[in-house]
Formats: C-alpha cells, structure tokens, sequence
C-alpha cells in the first residue's frame, strides 16, 4: 500500500522571465509536520500552487503517495486527499459557519443533480451523512455556538477556524496551510498550535507557510527554506535556527551592511 508522502523533484515554475520556484526537491513524509520558509517573495505560495493544481510547473516531477500530480486540476488533486486553505481567508461570507464547512462535503458526496428535486432515501442518508461529519469539524474546532452565524460577522481568528474545519471536512490525509497564523494574536497562535498537533494525531500530515518564527520552529519536525525561489537550507527546526545561508536571507550579511 503506498505511503502517504509528497516527492517534489527538480520543479520549476516561470512566469515569463522569472522563475518563482527554481528547480526544488523535497519531501514531506507521512505524519510529519512539514514547514516551508524564507523570506516576502520567496516562491513559497508558488510551490504550494503547484502542488495543488493551481500552476503547473515548466518541469520536475510532483509525485503523492506514488503517483505522478503534476499536470492535474485541482478537483482531482482534491479527490486524492491534497486539501488547502490559503492566505487569505476566502469563506462564503453570507453563509453560515456550519453552511461554509458543508460545502467541503461537495466532493464527498454521493448526490446527483436530480436529487435536489426527487429525494430518494439514499440520498437523505447521505445528508445526514454529510451533516454529521459537519458537526464534528464544529466539536473539533470549538465552533458549535457560531454554527448558524454568517461568517461575515465574524471575528478573524475564528473565520480562520471556520477556514480549516472546512478543510477538514474533505477528510484530507494532506493538509496544505498557507500561512495560518496570520492575523492571528498571541492567545490564537497558541490555540492554532495545538489545533495542528490534533489534526496530526487524526492521522493528517501537514504541509505549511508561516512568517510567525517561534509558531514554525515549534510546530514543525522539518523545514525546507526558500530564498528567491531556491532552496537554501533543509533540515530540522534547531538546525535551520542556526544556518548561516538562513540568518543572511533573514537578516542580511555584513557585506550588505558595509554597502
């Protein structure tokens, strides 16, 4: 049986003379917490992109769980357990909480277009079936009070929460988050944190972007650092804390000081 990881080798992605992401290779294994860095501009929504059918790469190969994805559309890298939220929040505003996660049950669902108008018993079945797993993402994300609230009036970090639960409804075994903390205060940081190591022990390895450093280092078992589209470093987080190529890429060198 294949396991779940995610191989990217030697991909590449151009937008007419610039190249956003220059010919990366990693892999993220199965159960880990897998962290992609680097600074404003560094390819890392690039990356995130193609792996999710958004872009195709000009080349390298995206390989999941023994299968080749790159080339696919998104619906189809979807229906192979690859689930995303993005960077910014992007719910349907007038809908509630519990309407927002219901519709991650779409690709789930068993239903045709004509069981909107004759409802047979194993389509009512599969509703119940649906709204069930809508109720434990509410349990799961402490959203059951906010569950018939329009998420427009929402606060952000729980917008944030509803953004995720409707991720997980897809019952992903990838979870891609692209840049979950931001917005974020210090107590939901925190909360986001524990959140991500739950997601983990229901069997979801994570894929994410964060700019929040202490929130990375802590939740991650191994990072991949980006700078201007290539890879500079690769390794766990107490060993990319020390890099020299990442304290130049965040901090800058002497060199650019004396200049």
């Amino acid at each position: 049986m294949a396991r779940n990881e995610l191989i990217l080798n030697g991909v590449t992605k151009r937008f007419g003379g610039l190249t956003a992401v220059d010919d990366l290779t990693l892999k993220v294994e199965e159960g880990q917490i897998y962290g992609v860095i680097g600074p404003n501009g560094a390819g890392k929504t690039t990356v995130f992109n193609c792996i999710t059918g958004i872009y195709k790469s000009e080349e390298g190969s995206i390989n999941w769980r023994g299968k080749e994805i790159r080339g696919m559309t998104p619906y189809q890298i979807v229906r192979r357990g690859i689930v995303r939220t993005f960077q910014t929040i992007r719910l349907f505003s007038e809908m509630s909480v519990a309407e927002n996660i219901m519709s991650g049950r779409h690709i789930k669902s068993r239903q045709r277009w004509w069981h909107g108008i004759v409802h047979t018993p194993a389509s009512r079945r599969d509703e119940r079936e649906n709204w069930k797993r809508v109720e434990q993402q509410l349990d799961f994300f402490n959203l059951s009070e906010f569950a018939a609230t329009p998420t427009n009036s929402l606060p952000y970090g729980i917008q944030r929460r509803v953004e995720m639960a409707r991720a997980m409804a897809v019952e992903p075994t990838l979870l891609i988050l692209d840049e979950p903390a931001a917005g974020l205060n210090d107590k939901e940081t925190l909360e986001l944190l524990q959140t991500i190591f739950r997601i983990r022990e229901q069997g979801v390895t994570v894929l994410l972007i964060e700019h929040d450093m202490d929130m990375v280092m802590e939740a991650t078992d191994y990072l991949t650092v980006l700078n201007f589209g290539k890879k500079i470093a690769e390794g766990t987080p107490d060993e990319i804390q020390e890099h020299p190529d990442v304290i130049e890429a965040y901090l800058g060198s002497e060199h650019d000081d004396d200049e």
